[in-house]
């Protein structure tokens, strides 16, 4: 059904849509190459992104802001 609504749009659409959801803390480690624990103690440094936070405990980011930032790191 989703895959449906995706195919009536076009792709400029279908792109922004993917790089405005939000991944884990889990997978922005792995998509940025460092532990998890690494990248909680750069959040803590402000050298990552800020994460958006999605409940009490839970934090996820952008991917496109992800993918920026790996960009600008060389990554």
């Amino acid at each position: 059904m989703v895959q449906d609504y995706l195919a009536g749009l076009p792709m400029e659409v279908v792109s922004r849509l993917a790089l405005d959801r939000v991944v884990g803390t889990k997978e922005a480690a792995m998509l940025c190459n460092i532990s998890v624990v690494h990248l909680r103690r750069l959040v803590k440094q402000n050298k990552v992104p800020a994460p958006v936070r999605l409940s009490e405990r839970k934090m996820g980011w952008r991917l496109g802001t992800l993918n920026e930032f790996i960009a600008q790191r060389g990554g």
